[in-house]
């Protein structure tokens, strides 16, 4: 959970060894990234996100593949607060997406904050970055773009035709591909079973 009265303590133990996190918002990106990549198998996947998260990757590299994707699961529950638990009948509406809406969420940044996104590469915490891109103001191009994909469509009558055809235009305008995969500003990543949250017993938080 965020918080002002606390720091980013980035640090877990795990069987006597402690795993650093480097969690800069481009870095938690790059996992995403990753996780829609269909040319790795999905063990391939949870090692690369592993090398891109621990600092200290070579503590755990040997670990068995069973125990990495527990690790995995634990660090997204953890540390990223990405909720896994299933949506209601299994589906949400993907209002954006962090690839397509790159550019959209980079000059958003830029015209509401005066943040360079590329300058804060390896710097911007990624729990500083999710608040930062859900509060955005609704003047920004990317929150614009966002309500338009939300905007239901009214029903036509005599007196909406033009705006009705310019709601439908956007919207097509701005649709993302995949409009029902799971992802929002807190469930950023594909959906994983429940079994996950028992997991939590076998790690043990550093200094939290």
């Amino acid at each position: 959970m965020f918080s002002l009265t606390s720091t980013f303590d980035d640090e877990f133990e795990y069987k006597g060894t402690v795993i650093r996190l480097n969690l800069a918002f481009d870095n938690v990106l790059r996992v995403f990234e990753l996780l829609e990549d269909d040319t790795f198998y999905d063990w391939e996947k949870v090692d690369i996100a592993l090398e891109i998260l621990v600092d200290n990757y070579e503590d755990i590299k040997d670990l068995p593949i069973n125990e990495k994707f527990e690790m995995y699961a634990y660090i997204f529950k953890e540390f990223l607060d990405i909720d896994f638990s299933k949506a209601e009948n299994g589906i949400v509406k993907k209002v954006f997406d962090f690839k397509k809406d790159a550019g959209l969420i980079y000059a958003s940044f830029l015209s509401a904050y005066g943040m360079d996104l590329f300058e804060q590469q390896g710097k911007l915490h990624w729990q500083k970055f999710i608040q930062l891109l859900t509060n955005l103001g609704k003047d920004t191009v990317f929150k614009e773009v966002v309500n338009i994909r939300q905007m239901k469509v009214p029903p036509p009558d005599k007196y909406n035709r033009e705006y009705r055809e310019y709601v439908l235009k956007m919207k097509r305008l701005y649709r993302l591909e995949d409009e029902t995969e799971i992802i929002d500003a807190k469930q950023a990543v594909k959906e994983i079973d429940r079994k996950w949250d028992m997991v939590a017993s076998m790690f043990k938080p550093k200094g939290r």
